[in-house]
């Protein structure tokens, strides 16, 4: 039957496991919601708003399609979108987009209805129907979902004013700021300069040269973790090389400063002493360092142009250099040591190198460095097994801190019931076949710390 209770368990054990499995709270440890949205508990009133509106992995099926920009990020009538969304979507069999929405469609609204064009009238009244009386909202979803906390994705000069307000609400659960520090290590960006000027005058700091700037990231950090956070993240399209030269790093951010060019040694000089820095930063208040390495922005002028960021022009990387990955580790190791860290990549094939790597700088406690999960254009029903597959091949699936969205949409927390019914498959298939016991006990806490406990301990949340 069509996506019925069933659908992605693969075998007597899995439909077991997943009994279990199923109702355990969420940790969303990385997400891209708006917090403001959570304080207004923004209210959507159709699908096209709650599904399509901002969502760039069903743009780029709309567009691959064919369906004019007018009918995916530009002013076409809402019910023609979602039109579109279901002329479109039976083309994508297979495709994770597919499997997302249709587990959205029965999680949120209890329908198994195929989108397509035949049933697209009907899945819009029905769903028009549900959302009448304001129970999807963003506050309500979350409840819904059975979230305990999300971890949203923000900028250092952010005041986290909404943060604040939503901490001082009586809410069954938590939202908590990550530091996001892209536009900081970015130093090639044009708008830079006017960037670390912004930053400076959000800490009270003039900065003049790089100790200023560290000066600033240490206490905007500290203002993040008063209001709760307890993660840093980085998004990069490779690890950098560099020595950790701090007088150099001086010079090169006073020439950045001044308008001056900046060529490709310096700025990997840069990052790679500014990261390292950071993560003492980390280490010291016990906290983690996320890096997203392998990704290739805003690939399409274009569409760039036309739309601006995140909208579906982004792709995979080649392979991470994975010598400067371990010069990065090796020089924060021997530096005082690492924080907590994970390492996501969106190319596969940097999972063995990755995972291998990882394995060096073990120690101190349980899964200190973690190979991410398989993140983006990796998180479909094979990537997330072939990220598991060499997480157990190479390390400790047991320790693995299971699945997030990082997702802007309220309804995506069915990925998370996604991965649960993928992980239950992969496990069942090793019980099944002897290779591990079929201990009810033993594999419920494996379930239960994957899915949720893991994550908690890790975040300190």
């Amino acid at each position: 039957m069509f996506f019925d209770n069933k659908v992605f368990l693969e075998n007597d054990k899995a439909v077991e496991l997943y009994e279990y499995a199923k109702s355990l709270p969420i940790f969303d440890y990385h997400c891209h919601l708006a917090p403001q949205d959570i304080l207004g508990d923004k209210v959507f009133s159709n699908l096209t708003e709650l599904w399509l509106n901002g969502d760039h992995y069903k743009w780029r099926i709309m567009r691959a399609y064919g369906v004019d920009e007018k009918f995916i990020t530009g002013d076409g009538d809402d019910k023609e979108k979602f039109f579109r969304f279901a002329e479109a979507l039976p083309h994508f069999i297979g495709n994770p987009v597919y499997h997302w929405a249709h587990l959205e469609l029965k999680k949120y609204f209890d329908l198994t209805l195929p989108i397509c064009p035949k049933n697209a009238e009907e899945i819009w009244t029905r769903t028009l129907e549900k959302m009448a009386d304001g129970s999807f909202s963003a506050k309500k979803l979350i409840e819904r979902s059975n979230v305990c906390a999300v971890v949203t994705t923000d900028d250092p000069v952010d005041d986290l004013s909404a943060h604040r307000a939503i901490a001082g609400e009586d809410n069954p659960f938590k939202v908590l700021p990550c530091f996001r520090a892209d536009r900081l290590i970015n130093i090639d960006k044009p708008d830079y300069a006017d960037y670390v000027k912004k930053l400076g005058e959000v800490a009270g700091v003039e900065i003049k040269g790089f100790n200023e700037l560290l000066e600033v990231v240490e206490r905007r950090l500290d203002f993040f973790v008063a209001n709760g956070a307890t993660a840093v993240d980085i998004g990069m399209e490779d690890f950098p090389f560099g020595y950790g030269d701090v007088s150099k790093c001086d010079d090169i951010i006073k020439d950045r400063l001044d308008e001056k060019f900046i060529d490709d040694e310096d700025k990997a000089e840069f990052q790679f002493t500014l990261m390292a820095h950071i993560a003492k930063m980390l280490r010291d208040r016990g906290m983690v360092m996320q890096l997203h390495v392998g990704v290739i922005r805003n690939c399409n002028t274009v569409l760039f142009d036309r739309c601006g960021v995140d909208v579906g022009g982004d792709s995979v990387a080649n392979v991470l250099n994975v010598n400067n990955a371990r010069d990065f580790l090796d020089y924060v190791e021997q530096n005082g040591g690492l924080p907590k860290t994970i390492i996501y990549t969106l190319n596969p094939t940097a999972y063995y190198p990755l995972a291998t790597l990882i394995g060096d700088f073990q120690g101190g406690e349980r899964g200190k460095i973690q190979l991410g999960a398989a993140w983006w254009f990796m998180d479909h029903r094979d990537g997330i097994k072939e990220q598991m597959r060499v997480l157990a091949s190479t390390g400790g699936l047991g320790l693995f801190n299971g699945m997030l969205t990082d997702s802007r949409s309220f309804t995506s927390y069915a990925r998370h019931d996604y991965f649960r019914r993928i992980f239950c498959s992969l496990v069942g298939e090793w019980v099944e076949s002897g290779e591990y016991p079929d201990d009810k006990e033993t594999l419920e806490n494996l379930v239960k710390n994957v899915c949720i406990d893991n994550a908690k301990i890790y975040f300190g949340v």
